[in-house]
C-alpha cells in the first residue's frame, strides 16, 4: 500500500432512499418469511440466468474429476466489489498460485465482480449469493467430502452485522450472512473445506462455520476493521499477507495464517492503524486431511505477484468513499 494510512475494507454509503423503503418493507415483512437468527437478504443483484448461468455450469462442468485415493483441492475463489481493483486482483492471482503450489490446475472457480474498465479477456462470472451457492452446490458434486478439500476464498467489504459485500455494478447489491455461508456449505455437501474470509468485521465467520471439517480464517475480528482497499494498493493488506507472502513461504494454511497475521500487526502498527486481529479456527478432521496433502506436493518455487498499483492520473491516490454502519439487509 501507498505510504498512508489505510482505508477501511468496508463497503460504500447506499441511496438514502431505498434503505427507508426496505425499512418499511422490513417493518411489514412476516416473521416466518425466515429463522430468527438469519437475516433475509435483498438481492438487487442480477439473477444467475442466461449467459452467466451457461459460463458457471461449464466451467464446473470442465473440473477434473477427483481421483480415488488423492487427496485433490479444489478452489473457489470470490472477489465481491466491482468498484475496486484489488479484489479481482487477489482471486486472478490465487488461481495461478494455487495450480503452480497446489498441483490444482483446472480446479479453480472464479466468481469475479469487476470494473468495468481496465480488464481484458473474457466477461467473469460474477460473484452473487446466487452463484456463490451454485458454485458450492457443483464442487460438492466434483469432490468426495471426506477425502478431497475445497479451498474457498472470498475478499470484500464487510458490514458491521458481520456480512459479506457483493456488489456488481450501480444499484446492484448483495450480503452473505455467516449463518447462510454456512448452511450453503451444508447443504452442498462439502466437507473438508478451508474458508478464508478477507473483509472488515469478518470474525463471526469462526463460530458461524465451526466443524471438524473446516479451518476457518478471517482477516479481522468480528467487530474490527481490516485495511487496504479503496484503490491504494494492488492487494488489501490481509491479501498480500496471506496470499502473496504467506503461501509462498508455506503450503501449511495453519502456518500461513500464523505469519500473515504477524505481518498484518506490524503493518497496523507501523500506519497507526487499530488492529484488525485476523481470526483463525481449525478442525480436527481437516487439519489430518491437509496432513496428507501435503506430504504429496512437490518443492515448487514461489509464484510472483503480477499487479502493480498505480495511482491515478496527477499522482494524488484515490480517497476511499464513505462507508456505512449497517447495511440494507432486511432482519
Amino acid at each position: 500500500m501507498a505510504a498512508q494510512r489505510g482505508s477501511l475494507h468496508s463497503p460504500p454509503l447506499l441511496i438514502t432512499t431505498i434503505a427507508s423503503i426496505l425499512l418499511a418493507v422490513c417493518a411489514a415483512w412476516p416473521a416466518f418469511a425466515y429463522a430468527a437468527d438469519e437475516p433475509e437478504h435483498q438481492a438487487t443483484t442480477p439473477k444467475l440466468e442466461g449467459s452467466q448461468l451457461t459460463m458457471l455450469d461449464g466451467a464446473l462442468a470442465a473440473l477434473p474429476a477427483q481421483r480415488p485415493g488423492v487427496t485433490d483441492i479444489y478452489v473457489l475463489g470470490v472477489a465481491g466489489d466491482a468498484d475496486e481493483d484489488v479484489f479481482p486482483n487477489e482471486v486472478a492471482y490465487l488461481r495461478e498460485l494455487s495450480a503452480k503450489r497446489w498441483g490444482a490446475e483446472g480446479r479453480m472457480i472464479s466468481l469475479v465482480n469487476r470494473p468495468a474498465l481496465g480488464y481484458g479477456g473474457a466477461t467473469p462470472v460474477q460473484a452473487t449469493y446466487d452463484s456463490i451457492g451454485h458454485a458450492l452446490r457443483g464442487l460438492g458434486q466434483k469432490l468426495d467430502p471426506n477425502e478431497d478439500v475445497l479451498f474457498l476464498y472470498l475478499t470484500s467489504h464487510g458490514l458491521h452485522d458481520n456480512s459479506f459485500y457483493l456488489h456488481t455494478g450501480r444499484d446492484q447489491e448483495d450480503y452473505l450472512a455467516p449463518e447462510q455461508l454456512a448452511r450453503m456449505l451444508d447443504e452442498a455437501q462439502i466437507g473438508n473445506a478451508v474458508i478464508v474470509v478477507s473483509a472488515c468485521f469478518s470474525g463471526a465467520f469462526v463460530p458461524a462455520l465451526r466443524s471438524p471439517q473446516r479451518m476457518v480464517i478471517t482477516a479481522a475480528r468480528k467487530d474490527r476493521p481490516s485495511f487496504g482497499c479503496g484503490n491504494t494498493d494492488s492487494a488489501t493488506w490481509f491479501g498480500r499477507a496471506f496470499l502473496v507472502e504467506a503461501l509462498n513461504a508455506t503450503n501449511d494454511f495453519a502456518r500461513a495464517y500464523t505469519l500473515a497475521a504477524g505481518n498484518v500487526r506490524r503493518r497496523e502498527k507501523e500506519q497507526g492503524e487499530l488492529p484488525s486481529e485476523p481470526q483463525f479456527q481449525n478442525g480436527k478432521t481437516v487439519a489430518a486431511v491437509l496432513e496428507q496433502w501435503r506430504a504429496g506436493l512437490p518443492e515448487t518455487p514461489a509464484v510472483p505477484y503480477p499487479f502493480v498499483h498505480q495511482r491515478p492520473s496527477g499522482g494524488k491516490t484515490l480517497a476511499p468513499k464513505g462507508k456505512p454502519a449497517t447495511s440494507n439487509r432486511k432482519g
